[in-house]
């Protein structure tokens, strides 16, 4: 299976925590990247995840998120195809 957490969910974690669905979108973006090595789950990346998170203003948040970052697996390359997709799904 693959998957492709975008930056919102990266960022979950550290987030305030103490809204209740704060805290169970964590957990649960947290359960993904801890079962994804045990069930064979392919963490996707991208050059859109890279150039989201350069832009994380607080630099600590910054620093956390991509170090959980790194725990994405395939490099994804934003192409003519992708960019197509992406303004049509935008319509």
């Amino acid at each position: 299976m693959k998957i492709y957490l975008d930056v919102c969910c990266l960022n979950r974690p550290f987030d305030d925590q103490i809204q209740d669905r704060v805290r169970l979108e964590s957990e649960s973006v947290l359960t993904i990247l801890n079962h994804s090595k045990a069930k064979g789950w392919r963490l996707l990346n991208s050059e859109v995840i890279s150039i989201e998170i350069s832009k994380i203003p607080d630099n600590d948040k910054r620093r956390k998120v991509t170090l959980l970052s790194t725990m994405l697996q395939s490099h994804i390359i934003v192409d003519d195809d992708i960019e197509k997709r992406a303004t049509e799904l935008r319509i």
